[in-house]
């Protein structure tokens, strides 16, 4: 946990280590996971604010969420009804986006749902997401056992919604019933029970929540509820939050003329040229770079809806945010000055009461560790040799922009410590002081 010294808001640090990740296969769940998070924004995903790259280290600079469902189920044993309705109502309403988005997560469970300090959801790790598209399937099994759908763990095919869903449904259960509801530590027979179906509806529970859960845990994937479905539900629609209601917005025309200004952010963003993103908004088909305008212009229309409402003091839904993925994501040779991948701006960093319309901070923050500077890097070095000179430190250049310095004081004792120049953005470098 670190807190920024302006504004004093507490963020989560995932510190990364890159050897490590390489050994276990895992660099690609890494980088989907900043691609997915880097520009999806709502109030009950987990936000990523900055990603700091070192040449040993990936550290994401996260929203802070202190708690996790599965410790709250723990300690409650089996959480009320109301309670419940409403973590499931953040839940449904963060799945939705994603799906409206064409990601699925395919890992949903209590331990990657989190809550804030006021015990709001905050859908978390999507290591295991994939992006949809338009008459394509997916194969891939992931995703926690007990909470895997039947095709998933079969090796079927899948569209990919509904696995969420049936993820949601055992996450539902266990809310209510304070156990699995498929369960077994013998795997086979723990895939036996999920793919049967096999499970049971204790007697405490209401009728509206029996139909939901069997409705939600149905084999056959066809015959699974669907998520529009549940918005209709009337259990799930009882005290619904104004901002979790569905948003009606009118179709918007890519082909027209884009505003430049989308086009910036979108340069900005994805780090295409004005050309590529043309091009892309030009072509056939479904592409990043017409998700990505797509949920830009959801984003400025969000920003309008609530200015408009406030003003007529009414409450604003939740739109839709950028959600693009890049390509690619380069590492700079050694010799280089490392770069710091750009991200979107935080949106509502501050906390917010429970069950309430959370709305969007106006200012624009960033999260770095060090010292910034928009001088040239060369100077940049030579001010600091000058420092360490004028108070007599010693140093040993580890690279043209890393130097390992050495400082004894009267009474001898030696400290060790790391200086290294990183560029964050263009035109704007970050001095990190770190021990050696």
């Amino acid at each position: 946990v670190a807190v920024h010294s302006t504004t004093g808001h507490r963020v989560a640090m995932k510190i990364i280590n890159r050897r490590r990740i390489a050994t276990m296969n895992m660099v690609e769940r890494i980088k989907r996971e900043i691609q997915y998070l880097k520009l999806l924004r709502h109030p009950h995903i987990i936000k990523l604010y900055e990603v700091i790259t070192t040449p040993t280290d990936i550290i994401m600079v996260m929203e802070y969420a202190p708690f996790e469902l599965f410790n709250f189920i723990v300690e409650k044993g089996k959480v009320t009804e109301d309670e419940t309705r409403r973590f499931f109502q953040q839940i449904i309403s963060a799945v939705e986006y994603c799906h409206r988005h064409k990601i699925v997560h395919r890992d949903l469970k209590p331990e990657n749902v989190l809550l804030d300090e006021n015990y709001n959801v905050k859908i978390a790790d999507f290591g295991l997401s994939n992006i949809m598209t338009d008459g394509d399937f997916l194969k891939t099994s992931c995703g926690s056992p007990n909470y895997a759908a039947p095709e998933v763990i079969n090796g079927k095919l899948y569209a990919g919604p509904e696995v969420d869903v049936w993820s949601c449904g055992v996450m539902l259960y266990v809310m209510l019933c304070g156990r699995l509801p498929f369960d077994d530590e013998y795997i086979p027979l723990l895939f036996k029970k999920i793919s049967g179906g096999i499970f049971t509806l204790p007697s405490h529970l209401s009728p509206e929540t029996k139909q939901l859960l069997s409705s939600m845990l149905v084999v056959d994937p066809l015959k699974r509820i669907t998520i529009e479905n549940i918005r209709k539900n009337k259990w799930f629609n009882t005290n619904l939050p104004d901002y979790l209601k569905p948003i009606t917005s009118s179709p918007y025309d890519l082909t027209s003329d884009i505003d430049e200004n989308i086009i910036n952010e979108l340069r900005k963003k994805l780090g295409y040229s004005r050309e590529q993103i043309l091009r892309g908004l030009k072509s056939e088909g479904e592409n990043q770079i017409k998700v990505a305008c797509a949920l830009v212009i959801d984003h400025k229309r969000m920003i309008n809806d609530d200015t408009t409402n406030h003003t007529q003091t009414t409450t604003s839904n939740v739109s839709s945010l950028p959600t693009a993925i890049p390509s690619s994501t380069t590492t700079p040779p050694s010799n280089s000055i490392p770069n710091t991948p750009n991200t979107s701006s935080i949106a509502g960093a501050g906390r917010n009461p429970i069950a309430t319309p959370i709305r969007k901070h106006k200012t624009r923050s960033k999260w770095h560790f060090g010292i910034r500077s928009k001088s040239l890097p060369l100077d940049i070095m030579l001010e600091i040799y000058k420092a360490l000179k004028k108070i007599g430190m010693k140093w040993k250049s580890i690279d043209q922009y890393h130097i390992r310095v050495l400082y004894e004081s009267k009474c001898n004792t030696k400290i060790k410590f790391d200086i290294q120049l990183y560029q964050i953005e263009n035109n704007s470098y970050l001095v990190d002081f770190k021990d050696a």
